[in-house]
């Protein structure tokens, strides 16, 4: 069913302050998380400023400045995690960020009931423009929230809608210093979660070495790497060199039992130099021949040490564990 609506107006909302008592009173900007928090939806309303510019000879009407009051209340309603419009979508959004398991930001001003006719094509797109503004801001509030500064949402919106009259109380150099200031303490914070992560793996992985090393199938070379011959090779299959091509089918595993790569659930094998791998793979698969198949459990130090790899499903000093099927080897020197 078609929703059939008005929009209220800036004017009109000045109407309604008024009558409430007027209008809001003002973040104390010297106050840190004030200041921090109003840097954050003024930014929100400059990105979104950009976003209109890219489209406004294909769509003037967004530069309506009445109804551009709509891509705040897109803001405040996502905010509040209670989108008004397309909500299904917006939900979606918040779930799958992790969003909508958040406490409501604190100090937020009340959504204005406002509903948009689905043919008004520029009031949907800046309601969504003003949603999406407010999810990075909560993804911001998410991670700042983990080093106990967290955002305020009062002073949030009022950056937002500062901004959205030209009356911001930040120049765009201070608005940019206080992201500077963030991303420092965002990165460090990143660094000693990734130092902890790495030494809790560290232990983790030292552990299921010794374990793993305990059975009779199981040998260990002189560097650590551990493997274990799950189908021997062709007998007079060939070994690669270190420089040579290899073609595998393989798969890699944490030591959860959690895939992280696989060439058999890809469906196809793959070719590579074995001297442009990790070095657990360059020693391990010189032990092998054609046809055979190895189990390899590969020590942090002989796979990616302390860097995060697989968009963070490999952790920090993780060791690896790699079912690896020789398929070919070709020589590197040949014509």
């Amino acid at each position: 069913m078609k929703l059939m609506f008005k929009f209220l107006s800036v004017a009109f909302a000045t109407v309604i302050l008024a009558a409430c008592g007027g209008a809001p009173q003002q973040s104390d900007l010297s106050d840190e998380q004030s200041l921090r928090s109003y840097a954050v939806g003024a930014a929100s309303l400059r990105e979104a400023r950009q976003l209109l510019d890219n489209v406004k000879e294909e769509y003037p009407d967004l530069q309506n400045a009445e109804k551009q009051h709509i891509m705040r209340a897109g803001f405040v309603d996502l905010l509040h995690l209670e989108p008004q419009v397309d909500a299904e979508r917006f939900q979606f959004e918040l779930m799958s960020r992790g969003l909508n398991e958040n406490p409501v930001m604190a100090g937020l001003p009340a959504m204005e009931a406002i509903d948009i006719a689905e043919e008004d094509e520029a009031a949907n797109m800046l309601y969504t423009l003003g949603a999406y503004m407010a999810v990075q801001v909560l993804m911001v509030h998410d991670f700042l929230s983990e080093i106990d500064q967290p955002l305020n949402g009062g002073a949030v919106v009022e950056g937002f809608t500062d901004s959205l009259a030209n009356e911001s109380r930040m120049s765009d150099e201070e608005i940019d210093e206080q992201w500077d200031q963030m991303l420092v303490a965002l990165t460090e914070q990143q660094q000693q979660s990734q130092e902890q992560a790495g030494a809790e793996n560290l232990q983790i992985g030292l552990a299921y070495q010794e374990q793993n090393a305990q059975r009779d199938e199981v040998t260990v070379t002189a560097s650590g790497l551990q493997y274990e011959v799950l189908r021997e090779g062709q007998e007079d299959g060939a070994s690669p060199g270190p420089t040579d091509i290899v073609e595998v089918h393989y798969e890699g595993t944490l030591v959860t039992g959690e895939v992280f790569d696989s060439s058999y659930q890809r469906g196809e094998s793959i070719s590579f130099p074995l001297n442009r791998v990790i070095s657990g793979w360059t020693e391990g698969l010189q032990l092998m021949k054609v046809g055979a198949k190895y189990r390899f459990v590969i020590p942090a130090e002989l796979a990616y040490g302390a860097t995060e790899r697989a968009n963070g499903v490999i952790q920090p000093n993780s060791t690896l564990i790699f079912e690896v099927e020789l398929l070919d080897v070709v020589d590197a020197n040949a014509n």
